[in-house]
């Protein structure tokens, strides 16, 4: 597909002057984790296993698998970063992969994780980019047949070809905490019930009632939102020279102000999203984001 570079040009200028940050449903840790750096390895005296929880509190206790409501925050259809679209799954029932997991420590010790709980490197816990939060799985090092619980209440890891990120406390129980990563098999016994999606209200993602939740959301690539209904309305049309897929404009009340959203889709599938997210950033479409409705 080629683009003229005066067309390029005016696209950018236009959402340069006023796009507005568009709803995202992006749930990550605040940057990437060490993942066994050699800094984060710098792990304060604790108990001669490892696993304490405090100092006073004595060996930690793996957690025990029971079903649970989906936790408020976390579990959005789909969201995005850096580029790259994933698919929260509707459940982790029959969940069995295997891949690279590596581990987080002392930098995230005593921050929010992705569900709203507070990360604690001496508990059993976990981050996965697609499994519904909170979900229970057993992970084993296939290298050595080490096994532990673990409770999933995070996201990530956002770095290429792995499939799950351990606390420290899980990492040295599988006896690869002074190694970083380790090839594991991750097999979910417990994922919470409830289907909960995510719906915008005045600008906002909030979870919709049970009533309203439908698992066949609609997909779209926001490029921007505008006060100004004369560029959003030139933005769309330049975006139809480019793209097949429909270009919408939408209204929304936001702070008692009328915006206009540029959109693209509905989108097939969040890969196509991905795709299309990529295109976007190659020619500095603004900050395009993924939204559901």
């Amino acid at each position: 597909m080629r683009h003229s570079k005066r067309s390029i040009q005016l696209i950018s200028s236009l959402l340069a002057l006023s796009v507005l940050s568009a709803c995202t449903t992006t749930v990550s840790r605040d940057d990437q984790p060490a993942y066994g750096s050699a800094a984060d390895r710098k792990i304060p005296d604790y108990a001669p296993d490892g696993t304490a929880s405090s100092f006073q509190d004595g060996p930690a206790i793996e957690p025990t698998p029971r079903v649970e409501e989906k936790s408020a925050f976390g579990n959005p259809p789909y969201y995005e970063v850096d580029g790259v679209v994933y698919h929260v799954l509707a459940s982790g029932n029959n969940y069995k992969e295997v891949g690279t997991a590596s581990w987080y420590g002392q930098k995230f010790h005593g921050r929010r994780t992705s569900s709203g709980e507070v990360y604690d490197m001496y508990q059993f816990s976990a981050a996965h980019k697609t499994l519904p939060l909170p979900s229970y799985a057993r992970v084993t090092n296939i290298n050595n047949g080490k096994s532990v619980i673990v409770k999933i209440n995070d996201r990530g890891p956002f770095v290429k070809n792995r499939l799950i990120d351990l606390s420290y406390a899980a990492a040295k129980k599988l006896g690869y905490d002074d190694k970083g990563t380790a090839q594991v098999e991750v097999t979910v016994l417990k994922s919470p019930k409830g289907a909960n999606r995510m719906v915008e209200s005045d600008g906002k993602l909030e979870i919709a009632p049970m009533d309203q939740q439908h698992d066949n959301a609609k997909l779209y690539v926001q490029v921007g939102a505008f006060a100004d209904e004369m560029r959003a309305d030139t933005l769309a049309s330049r975006l139809r020279d480019h793209f097949r897929q429909p270009i919408s404009l939408t209204a929304v009340e936001v702070n008692g102000q009328t915006l206009q959203r540029v959109r693209i889709g509905p989108l097939e599938s969040p890969r196509a999203a991905e795709a299309i997210l990529a295109q976007l950033k190659q020619y500095s479409f603004g900050a395009p984001r993924v939204v559901a409705d």
